[in-house]
């Protein structure tokens, strides 16, 4: 994603343009289709790792984050309109999923927090990911007063006259995959640990045969 903001900044504004309208962008469908599939397939992935190294996230949390994940998917199988309105099917799917990945993910950071706090090997990581989801939320917050001004343009002058729903959507996918990231990291440090503990364990010598 911040490949596609740099390399297509002159024909998509990442100031003022949404995200998914890189898939009307010469080269850049591949590149947001695929990052979207990946990131979506790396969060079940983690969920499956966490699980594994005895994280308690069945419940709520595990729920937040694959639905979030499935949004992704849906996001990058069904493409936005590419027009200021809804006009077809596959862009009013795009629609909702857009809606689930700005909000859920940072409810999935908070409903995880309490549960990583229940291990010791995991509190480290506590703060980074409530920090990091009340940042998410708060950006989304923003993004969507800046969707209001397709409702009423005269409050575009709140933000001195320039749309920057763009850019508000791009720092909520950053604090979003700053929580998947923060998670994953420190799953890797957990298991190398574990590793190594299992690998420099003493095996039992064997009683002698009889």
């Amino acid at each position: 994603m911040v490949y596609l903001s740099v390399a297509y900044r002159d024909q998509l504004n990442p100031i003022t343009r949404p995200a998914s309208y890189y898939v009307y962008v010469d080269g850049g469908r591949a590149p947001f289709e695929t990052s979207s599939i990946l990131l979506a397939l790396g969060v079940f992935g983690l969920l499956i790792g966490m699980a594994g190294a005895g994280v308690r996230m069945a419940g709520r949390p595990t729920v937040l984050f694959g639905v979030w994940a499935c949004c992704m998917l849906l996001a990058a199988i069904f493409p936005t309109d590419d027009s200021p309105d809804i006009e077809t099917l596959a862009g009013l799917i795009h629609q909702f999923a857009g809606a689930g990945i700005l909000a859920l993910l940072s409810f999935a950071g908070l409903a995880a927090a309490p549960r990583l706090a229940e291990s010791p090997a995991w509190r480290p990581v506590v703060g980074i990911v409530r920090l990091l989801s009340i940042g998410a939320a708060l950006l989304a917050a923003g993004y969507v007063m800046t969707r209001l001004v397709q409702l009423d343009p005269a409050m575009l002058t709140l933000f001195g006259g320039v749309d920057i729903g763009g850019i508000l959507q791009r720092m909520v996918f950053g604090f979003d995959i700053g929580v998947i990231a923060a998670l994953a990291v420190h799953l890797v440090r957990v298991s190398w640990h574990a590793l190594r503990a299992w690998r420099d364990t003493p095996v039992p010598a064997s009683p002698p045969c009889p």
